[in-house]
């Protein structure tokens, strides 16, 4: 399909990913006239149901909560621009990156009108496509102390609140929540639960070698919403995790600064240090 398309179709090959969990190959579609002056990147998988959960819970997100889609994409924005959003180089991938901005407004710690979403059976389209792939699940797992528990809910399933805070505050909270609050090395990221937790039993645990062969460290805890005994962050990498604390601390000083920061600063284009000889290639630029 891919000859097909670069050879006969117009399309353009711009990168593979058969390293991760979801293979898919990225190719650029022609600009249309009228429409767009641009190529347009368009990823390509087999058998790769990441893209309908992600696009399900987007849609649903946006419906019980204008700013949770509003959010959803300021983060992936952000962490694309930062070079943090390319699973084939080692780092969190754009859907892990959806995952953790929804799970931050189920588990949005200080919010005195409860959660802005529901855990995943608050969502009706998300809860019966994991329906139709169930799992076995351990809903046991002990919740750390006083998780936010859900208050009452709205028409769709979304949590009831006067809660005002705009789309750039909360930004601010998730880069805070997820610096300073979270437990990356004894909590899980779980929409299903939508409470804070470790890991549940079912969910493989990985661990990162470091350079030296003897440092170790336990990668991020992002359960898969579909497949519990799935954890969508075993392809992140020592130095992926590294750069994702240095973005989240940078992203910090940012949001804490007297004026706020500007928003072109934040979202900056991330360049690789300059290599230390000429002879070394260039990094390739994170996946969209």
């Amino acid at each position: 399909l891919t000859d097909a398309l670069v050879s006969a179709g117009g399309f353009k090959f711009r990168r593979s990913a058969f390293r991760g969990q979801e293979p898919k190959v990225t190719l650029l579609a022609p600009p249309l006239p009228g429409l767009s002056s641009d190529a347009i990147p368009v990823d390509f998988g087999v058998n790769n149901t990441g893209p309908l959960h992600n696009a399900a819970l987007l849609l649903e997100s946006g419906r019980m909560e204008i700013r949770a889609r509003d959010l959803i994409l300021l983060v992936k924005r952000w962490a694309k621009d930062r070079g943090i959003c390319h699973a084939a180089k080692g780092h969190l991938s754009p859907y892990c990156w959806t995952l953790l901005a929804i799970y931050f407004l189920q588990v949005r710690p200080g919010c005195d009108g409860g959660p802005l979403l529901p855990e995943l059976a608050g969502f009706q389209l998300a809860s019966s496509l994991a329906a139709g792939t169930k799992k076995p699940t351990d809903d046991h797992a002990a919740p750390t102390p006083a998780p936010q528990p859900p208050k009452s809910r709205g028409p769709l399933g979304g949590a009831r609140t006067e809660d005002k805070t705009t789309v750039g505050a909360l930004f601010k909270e998730f880069v805070r929540f997820y610096r300073r609050t979270f437990d990356w090395r004894k909590e899980a990221v779980s929409l299903r639960l939508g409470v804070r937790s470790p890991p549940g039993k079912l969910l493989p645990i990985h661990i990162m070698v470091f350079d030296d062969g003897v440092t170790t460290e336990a990668a991020p805890n992002i359960e898969d919403p579909f497949d519990p005994t799935r954890n969508l962050g075993e392809g992140v990498s020592e130095d992926g995790f590294r750069r994702l604390h240095a973005e989240f601390a940078r992203a910090e000083a940012f949001v804490g600064a007297p004026d706020g920061g500007s928003l072109s600063q934040l979202l900056e284009p991330w360049a690789p240090p300059a290599a230390p000889s000429s002879g070394e290639a260039p990094l390739e630029a994170n996946e969209d």
